[in-house]
């Protein structure tokens, strides 16, 4: 009752400073349970980058079962499932996460990444098309329209795209070694070899080394 008889008072001497109180402190609470959910994804993508995928599985279940589904939070999942070997899981989880969240730039860029490697570039293109239509593009967004252009043999549109990527991220392997298979299937199979030893050179991902020393035996 006494407590009751306080809040009153506060409330009276307050006004409608009082409500502004708690709505400050409503959007405290919202901010801290964002940042503990970024932080709690930040150290799951890091045990991933680690190697250590349970700990990242687990420590992603039990952060999207506190918090809620979030874009990053079923992309990371996504990439997990991928990491462990089920691309098709992988695959459901971003299909599903994309519906949810159609306007997530992470979603779609992974989903028609996933759409490419499964050999639908008719699908990724399609999943692109709203970025494509924006007055400007992510990061990223022009090296997969040119692995896309590369897939379907657009190969003038696939370097155009892989051209201006390069232009601002030099140095990424990727980049360099999709550069490298446009210009092999070209027939400039001297750069096509440079292209492919400057990304090996770069390149900190084993499966894209092999990949790449696969390619130059054969350039």
């Amino acid at each position: 009752m006494q407590k009751n008889t306080i809040l009153a008072r506060l409330r009276k001497q307050l006004g409608g400073g009082f409500l502004l109180l708690l709505a400050l402190s409503g959007c405290a609470t919202l901010a801290n349970t964002a940042d503990e959910r970024m932080a709690l994804l930040n150290r799951s993508r890091l045990l991933l980058d680690a190697g250590q995928i349970e700990s990242a599985r687990q420590l992603t279940q039990e952060t999207i079962a506190r918090f809620g589904p979030s874009p990053f939070l079923l992309n990371q999942m996504a990439l997990i499932r991928d990491r462990e070997g089920q691309p098709e899981m992988a695959f459901r989880i971003l299909t599903h996460a994309h519906r949810l969240y159609p306007n997530a730039t992470v979603l779609t860029l992974n989903l028609a990444d996933m759409e490419l490697v499964r050999h639908e570039p008719g699908k990724a293109r399609e999943t692109l098309r709203p970025i494509l239509d924006r007055k400007s593009w992510p990061n990223g967004f022009r090296t997969l329209m040119g692995r896309i252009d590369l897939d379907s043999g657009n190969l003038p549109e696939a370097h155009l795209f892989l051209h201006e990527a390069l232009v601002r991220h030099p140095d990424n392997p990727l980049l360099l070694a999709n550069m490298g298979l446009l210009h092999s299937r070209m027939g400039l199979r001297k750069k096509a070899r440079e292209e492919f030893r400057m990304a090996a050179a770069r390149s900190r991902n084993p499966r894209l080394k092999s990949r790449l020393e696969s390619l130059l035996s054969r350039n």
